[in-house]
């Protein structure tokens, strides 16, 4: 019952997140400004997918459980990706002319923008790293600058709980190549989702087709792969002391 209980009480309260978000931006902040407008469908569906994430968080535990080096770790690597993702910007606008040559296909470098989701949690090991992590470095984006204003939030969290999903998939216990691949390649479906209700319900079915592939295979290796060569790295270079992911290394030697 208890376990129950918590599952609901996340699931709703980061329903209620999302929803309050998209509110602010669509209506208090408004379309001049964010460039997105109120629809109801749309806030029904991202509500739904908070919901969703909220409760694959809540099924394998609460952030009790967390020490505080795993809080302070999570919030200074939100940090520093969300900088990053301000960064990336540029190699995204630089991607551009891919959509001349395969419309959709620029999407191939998305993957990126998952990298907080999946490197905090490999690293932490814990319930709610990949959220957490992902809305931090959003937050932080936004803060910096981005021009995707307020709805970053959204994609931080919907990004960050597809990831969590897989992770919580697994009991938090497998932190393989294959299942950083494969939460990359879900956070790649769940941002598809926010964006194509933002800003690409216009385009044709087969971009979206394409853009999606490129968001999944992005995913699994510019974001999964490369979560795994950062946080090996970041092992290999004595940074992580008795991290879960140290400890591992170390019991494999």
């Amino acid at each position: 019952m208890k376990k129950s209980l918590r599952t609901l009480v996340y699931a709703f309260l980061v329903g209620a997140f999302v929803f309050i978000v998209y509110y602010v931006a669509a209506v208090v902040r408004g379309p001049k400004v964010e460039g997105v407008s109120w629809n109801p469908i749309v806030a029904a569906v991202l509500t739904i997918m908070g919901i969703a994430s909220g409760a694959a968080w809540g099924v394998g535990g609460e952030l009790r459980r967390w020490k505080t080096r795993d809080a302070i770790l999570a919030a200074n690597l939100a940090l520093v990706f969300g900088l990053l993702f301000l960064g990336w910007t540029m190699i995204w606008d630089l991607a551009k002319p891919l959509n001349a040559l395969i419309p959709g296909v620029r999407d191939s470098v998305y993957g990126f923008w998952f990298l907080a989701g999946l490197v905090a949690p490999y690293i932490i090991r814990k319930p709610g790293a990949a959220v957490v992590a992902e809305t931090l470095a959003a937050l932080a984006e936004w803060l910096a600058g981005s021009q995707w204003g307020f709805t970053l939030l959204i994609s931080g969290l919907i990004q960050g709980g597809m990831a969590e999903i897989i992770f919580a998939a697994y009991g938090y216990r497998r932190y393989k190549l294959d299942t950083l691949m494969l939460a990359g390649a879900a956070a790649g479906i769940g941002s598809l989702v926010v964006d194509y209700f933002f800003w690409y319900a216009q385009l044709k079915p087969d971009v979206l087709l394409i853009m999606l592939i490129a968001r999944i295979i992005s995913g699994a290796i510019l974001g999964g792969w490369l979560a795994k060569v950062i946080g090996d790295g970041l092992v290999h270079s004595g940074a992580l002391g008795n991290f879960p992911i140290a400890r591992e290394s170390r019991e494999k030697i």
